[in-house]
């Protein structure tokens, strides 16, 4: 380092004795004082037309150019002093100090040659001696971290590999590859936006015609034609009408009398009945033949649909059966595929907008269904039938939160909470709500008293699942819950599943004194699931309140292959060759399926269905409880029978569009009480 500033300043000092000297080899050729100043020639004068040109010189090219290299360089004397401290100070190397005083003199008398000529020379070597000190500072800190300069910390958590640093240019590539950003600044996150409303409007925009034509007017004709009167109505009512007066339409003769009509339903009437066709434009209204489909005037128009399609679950054929038919000269072709849907909810293969507008619009479209976009061409008149299907269909579906809980009780437990079921004869009153019918009081004969059903809140269902919980006698077999699309199925299942076959083929193997014959498994085998499943479709009613559910919970249990049919082939001898034993499942199902109507956030509780877990135990005397005739003395036999209840919760909430669970208070009324039978009134007391 010490080393290269010498040597810097070395060529510093040179360089300013060499200008020096050249600075007064100058003053002396010109012989002028050092307080003189530099005479400049005086500018060339204008030429004119009139002005002779001088004899041209005959002086060769080769003797201008000796003459010119033989011209030195003229610098003036002046500023003496300021161009030496210039140079002192480039010797001591403080270059922004001498380039601020150049500068400075460069700004005093920037005509002088020999201010320019210092003041370009000390700028480029302060630039020189800049880039060459950030050099070498580059180069020092790289060289303290080079793999020649290590520390003992350095070799001992460095992992790896370091050699000489890089060029300069090498370093500068490398920055700016790792500067360039290969992944967008948004990558990974969330943005959130605020719910403000729609973010576009599938409707056309309506220009200033269909605003006039929407206005009620009177009018009040008898026996004109309907040329004056169309023009008529245009003039009073500012409407640009332009049509071919030689139409054989306009030559009908209306009487007319009409009071705040709209100007639209006239128009749309003398369409009908007079096969004129009034296409509405922005600011005109043309009116042609509707007879002559060139004459009629057909637009284009995208619709982003907001809410999307319902579309089938399934993926692609899973198989394809291509059959061609030949007859004569027509080659038919038939082509079956065969799709599985995952989501077996029963939803068209059409959606339900889709049908709307191929029954009701009658100009050309198409659905883009990655996009929600619809494409259609026609009138203006059937694109607005169109744009009416689209915000009628184009709305959000209503879900319904469907949770359940399968509990089963012990029958202490179940009497406890107040179910009392009827032993004896006769009918079992249940009270119920009101339905749309009026039916307040249903009875129900004690052969079904197996079966319950009734309706919780949220308090109550709360309520009861404490003191099941409490009690001790319950145990929890599962608890389902999911989210159903209105009047979708939806259906949810938990268990073991198990699969056995149905169909059995007999193979035949033919010997030589013998045959054996074996059973062989045919078709696809049956699949049996052990455990709890609900098959839910949730209805939500016209008052947004009510939901109708249709439930059908199933409980499988104690699911087991038990031999049905042992299968033996013996040989002529009479001895067993093979034996196949044919198994079928057993186990113990418990199933419900009902319909009921339940408010927003409310429980229906179904159960009843009752199971008997019968043990025996037999306790004895060692020895001598199996002695003949006097065993049993010694011998007890326990038969223990455990009924227990099983019980399902059902809880339907129907979600609003945001997600929030929509449940509506029941404010006390009177209204919806059934009305008392005639009989049932009271009378008042008579007095004796």
């Amino acid at each position: 380092m010490a080393r290269a500033s010498g040597y810097a300043r070395a060529t510093a000092a040179v360089a300013a004795c060499a200008i020096v000297i050249s600075l007064l080899t100058s003053c002396q050729n010109q012989k002028v004082t050092g307080g003189s100043s530099v005479k400049y020639p005086p500018p060339p004068a204008a030429e004119t037309s009139d002005s002779q040109s001088p004899p041209p010189n005959k002086t060769s090219a080769k003797q201008q150019k000796q003459k010119s290299k033989q011209a030195p360089v003229k610098y003036s004397t002046s500023y003496e002093n300021e161009i030496k401290e210039v140079f002192d100070l480039a010797e001591k190397g403080d270059w922004d100090a001498a380039e601020n005083r150049a500068n400075a003199l460069y700004a005093r008398e920037p005509r002088d040659p020999a201010v320019q000529r210092l003041r370009e020379w000390v700028r480029k070597r302060r630039e020189q001696s800049r880039e060459r000190a950030i050099e070498d500072r580059i180069r020092t800190l790289d060289a303290r971290d080079s793999v020649f300069n290590p520390t003992l910390k350095s070799l001992a958590t460095e992992k790896k590999d370091r050699g000489l640093p890089p060029r300069k240019d090498v370093r500068d590539a490398v920055q700016q590859i790792e500067a360039t950003p290969y992944i967008p600044p948004t990558y990974g996150k969330t943005n959130i936006l605020a719910d403000t409303g729609l973010l576009f409007d599938f409707e056309s925009r309506q220009g200033r015609m269909s605003k006039i034509l929407d206005k009620e007017i009177s009018v009040h004709l008898d026996d004109a034609t309907l040329e004056s009167i169309i023009f008529t109505i245009g003039q009073a009512e500012g409407i640009n009408f332009v049509a071919d007066k030689s139409l054989p339409a306009f030559q009908t003769k209306m009487s007319i009398n009409m009071h705040r009509v709209k100007l639209s339903e006239f128009l749309r009437y003398v369409s009908r009945n007079l096969d004129l066709q009034f296409q509405v434009g922005d600011d005109l209204v043309w009116i042609v033949d509707a007879k002559d489909p060139k004459k009629i005037m057909e637009e284009t128009r995208f619709y982003r649909l907001r809410k999307g399609f319902i579309l089938p679950a399934q993926l692609g054929p899973s198989e394809v059966v291509r059959t061609e038919t030949r007859a004569q000269n027509a080659v038919t072709v038939t082509e079956v595929q065969k799709v599985d849907r995952f989501v077996n909810d029963l939803a068209p293969p059409t959606p339900s907008i889709e049908r709307a507008i191929t029954n009701f619009f009658t100009g050309k479209y198409q659905i883009d269904y990655e996009r929600n976009i619809i494409v259609a061409r026609g009138t203006r008149e059937q694109l607005d039938v169109l744009e009416q299907i689209i915000k009628e269909f184009d709305q959000p579906i209503q879900q319904v939160l469907i949770e359940a809980r399968f509990i089963t009780v012990t029958q202490g437990a179940f009497l406890r909470l107040g179910v009392i079921w009827g032993s004896k004869g006769g009918d079992l009153v249940v009270e119920a709500p009101a339905d749309q019918l009026g039916m307040a009081k249903l009875p129900v004969s004690s052969a079904f008293t197996w079966n319950w059903t009734n309706v919780f809140g949220v308090p109550d269902l709360s309520a009861v699942l404490t003191a099941l919980e409490q009690s001790g006698e319950s145990q929890e077999l599962s608890a389902p819950r999911l989210t159903v699309l209105n009047n979708l199925p939806a259906t949810i299942s938990d268990g073991k599943v198990q699969y056995y076959y149905e169909e059995y083929q007999v193979k035949t193997t033919i010997l030589e004194r013998r045959s054996s014959s074996q059973l062989v498994p045919a078709g696809k085998p049956t699949k049996i699931t052990a455990g709890a499943s609900l098959e839910v479709l949730a209805s939500i009613g016209g008052d947004g309140k009510t939901v109708l559910l249709a439930l059908n919970p199933k409980v499988n249990s104690d699911v087991q292959l038990t031999p049905f049919m042992t299968i033996t082939d013996t040989d002529d001898t009479g001895k067993v060759v093979s034996k196949v034993d044919i198994r079928l499942p057993e186990y113990r199902t418990q199933d419900l399926a009902t319909r009921v109507a339940v408010q927003s956030g409310q429980t229906v509780v179904m159960g009843g269905v009752l199971e008997r877990q019968q043990n025996t135990y037999v306790e004895s005397v060692p020895v001598l409880g199996n002695l003949p005739i006097i065993g049993p003395i010694f011998r007890r036999r326990t038969e223990i029978d455990r009924p227990r209840y099983l019980l399902i919760f059902v809880t339907a909430t129907i979600l609003s569009e945001t997600g929030e669970y929509v449940i509506y208070t029941q404010e006390p009324s009177t209204q919806n009480r059934p009305t008392p039978r005639p009989d049932e009134q009271a009378t008042p007391a008579q007095t004796p």
